[in-house]
């Protein structure tokens, strides 16, 4: 019976020293420090305070509704961006 060559048997066959931290960096999990709980919580409210001005102001429809899912992708994509560990060679924080 032939061997599996399914991905699932090692992740980390073909890949580069590169990639193999990139796959790292994206799935595994990284615990919060206190200064990254403080971050979390921080975006947490300002994408919260968004939402809400957005129920209280925008009228019902479907450009608010994608508004609303805007602001989602921003919670999670910051999230990520707080709780992953920054990029080899990528942009210091701050924009």
């Amino acid at each position: 019976m032939a061997q599996s060559t399914s991905p699932a048997a090692d992740p980390y066959a073909g890949l580069d020293e590169r990639q193999r931290y990139e796959l790292d960096r994206r799935c595994d999990h990284h615990p919060p420090s206190p200064e990254a709980v403080r971050q979390h919580q921080a975006w947490r409210k300002t994408i919260k305070d968004a939402m809400a001005y957005a129920m209280q102001h925008l009228p019902a429809g479907r450009e608010t509704s994608m508004a609303l899912t805007a602001l989602d992708d921003a919670l999670m994509y910051g999230n990520a961006a707080i709780a992953r560990p920054p990029m080899p060679g990528g942009r210091k924080g701050g924009h």
